[in-house]
C-alpha cells in the first residue's frame, strides 16, 4: 500500500517534469508523430495490398468459372452435333437419332475394312458419350 502510493507519486511527478520540460515535449512528439505517419502509411499500404489482392482473387475466380461454362457449353454443342440434332431438342428426338446414327455407324458393318471399321468405332463412341451426357442431363 505505502509502495503503490509512493509509485504514484513518482509517476506523477516524472509526468509533471516531461510536461515542463520543453526538450521531453519535443523529444517525445517528433518521435510520436513521425512513428505514427509510419504507422499509418504502413496501413494505408496493407490496405490497399489486400484489396488489390482481393480484386485479382476475384478476377481470376470469375475468369475461371467463366472458362468452365465454356467448356461446358462447346462440349454441349459437339453432343448435339454427334447426334446430329437441333440444340434443345428434347429427350426422345435425342434417343431416335441416336438409335439412327448406331444403326448406321455400328462397327460390325464395316468388318469387311479394317479402316472404315476403326472410324466407325470412333464415331460410334462419340454417338455413346453424346447419348450418355444427355440421358443423364434430360432423363432426371
Amino acid at each position: 500500500m505505502l509502495v503503490d502510493r509512493f509509485k504514484n507519486i513518482l509517476k506523477a511527478t516524472i509526468n509533471d517534469q516531461i510536461e515542463k520540460n520543453p526538450v521531453f515535449q519535443n523529444l517525445f512528439e517528433s518521435d510520436l508523430n513521425e512513428d505514427w505517419k509510419k504507422y499509418y502509411e504502413e496501413i494505408k499500404n496493407d490496405k490497399y495490398q489486400y484489396q488489390k489482392q482481393q480484386q485479382q482473387y476475384q478476377n481470376h475466380s470469375q475468369q475461371q468459372y467463366s472458362s468452365q461454362q465454356t467448356q461446358q457449353k462447346s462440349k454441349e454443342d459437339e453432343y448435339y452435333n454427334a447426334l446430329e440434332v437441333k440444340k434443345g431438342d428434347d429427350f426422345a428426338t435425342i434417343k431416335k437419332s441416336y438409335r439412327k446414327l448406331v444403326k448406321l455407324y455400328h462397327p460390325d458393318l464395316y468388318a469387311g475394312d479394317p479402316a472404315k471399321q476403326e472410324m466407325a468405332q470412333k464415331v460410334t463412341l462419340q454417338i455413346n458419350e453424346a447419348y450418355n451426357y444427355f440421358e443423364k442431363k434430360l432423363k432426371n
